[in-house]
């Protein structure tokens, strides 16, 4: 896991993902989750609306990152919709 800085954003990321946090103007966080290097492929975005110390927003998007997703229609670790 890689943890850097990106203009004003950080950005933390591991093999297959990416998550930008990006402060708010007025308190809170912008977190998004995309596909390595595919800026487009968005997969989850969280909007955290209180206040909070930037070391426990890198806390919320490093399980942001980690989180495996899981369809009802039984595909597993879902990155990318099938097409």
């Amino acid at each position: 896991m890689k943890i850097r800085r990106k203009n004003d954003n950080i950005v933390i990321s591991n093999n297959n993902y990416e998550v930008y946090i990006q402060k708010k103007i007025f308190g809170g966080y912008y977190l998004k989750k995309f596909v390595k290097n595919s800026p487009f492929e968005m997969i989850e975005m969280r909007e955290i609306r209180v206040d909070i110390s930037e070391d426990d927003a890198i806390e919320i998007a490093k399980e942001l990152l980690e989180k495996v997703y899981k369809s009802k229609k039984g595909f597993n670790d879902i990155g990318i919709l099938p097409t």
